[in-house]
């Protein structure tokens, strides 16, 4: 499986090939170019490097942050679902640390804290679904993907990756293990009518699971609004790593549940990445002749 092979590639082609009516479809990056300076704002350590959106390199202490700079008009009681890949590699220090958090807040200031906050912690008004690989004491170990709500990391729901709950240094290349720095793909999905929601994810090269199941959770009041601020934090502290989101798509309805699903048109999207673009122009033009 290449890069960004669920994303990118199929849906530049079947888009240019067979244009849809997507309209619910309102943040697609096939990849980050030029995203800091534009669509997105990007805070503490977090940049784009070589068009993927890395929230933290490899380096002790670090926190970042990168959301959409205006807020994203979701569905009906908050509803939305989200689709994107990500890769943590080259870790270090005390263990593989400390993981990234894609997060919904109502405010678009703020950044939380270093270390196990993974960026997220203290944020207000906010609902997270954390990817976290260092062990701070919560249920799943050192490899697992929870909800959090109003910044805190008290985990309301928990599981672990293929059954895999701890990746320490010397095994954290395994697989299974989030930090194996092998491109993972994620997808989180909620029905703000039945306020249920829903979380799968899929190592490169492994079949697609679904971890948390129709959790019950009410995220329109836990953000006290319909229109979030949309994005990712990430943070490390005596352990390290590089947290990087390769791609990533959002809609305001229930339709991305996987890969495949859900295929961008350039012309019904709020937000799309120049190198998208321009990708989808050479496309054709080779096409042409």
């Amino acid at each position: 499986m290449t890069r960004r092979s669920l994303f990118a590639a199929a849906a530049l082609a079947l888009a240019a090939a067979a244009p849809q009516a997507q309209a619910a479809l309102v943040i697609d990056y096939a990849n980050f170019t030029g995203a800091c300076a534009s669509s997105l704002t990007c805070v503490g350590s977090t940049a784009v490097n070589g068009g993927d959106l890395r929230l933290t390199p490899s380096t002790f202490n670090a926190a970042g942050a990168g959301f959409s700079t205006t807020a994203i008009s979701l569905g009906a009681g908050a509803t939305f679902s989200t689709g994107f890949q990500f890769r943590m590699d080259q870790a270090g220090g005390i263990d593989p640390a400390d993981g990234f958090t894609f997060v919904l807040s109502k405010a678009s200031s703020g950044l939380g804290g270093v270390g196990g906050g993974l960026g997220y912690q203290g944020v207000a008004n906010s609902v997270a679904i954390e990817f976290d690989t260092y062990d701070n004491g919560e249920t799943g170990g050192s490899n697992h993907v929870a909800v959090d709500v109003n910044g805190s990391l008290n985990s309301l729901a928990t599981a672990s990756p293929y059954g895999v709950n701890n990746c320490h240094l010397g095994n954290h290349l395994a697989a299974g293990c989030m930090s194996n720095g092998k491109i993972w793909s994620a997808f989180v999905n909620y029905d703000g009518n039945t306020k249920l929601l829903n979380v799968s994810v899929q190592e490169s090269g492994s079949a697609l699971i679904q971890l948390i199941t129709d959790f019950s959770i009410d995220i329109a009041a836990a953000l006290g609004t319909n229109d979030a601020f949309v994005g990712f934090t990430a943070a490390t502290g005596s352990g390290i790593e590089n947290h990087d989101i390769l791609n990533w798509q959002l809609a305001n309805d229930t339709s991305i549940t996987g890969p495949g699903n859900r295929l961008p048109e350039p012309t019904s999207l709020a937000l799309m990445s120049f190198a998208g673009l321009a990708a989808l122009a050479a496309g054709r033009r080779r096409r042409a002749a």
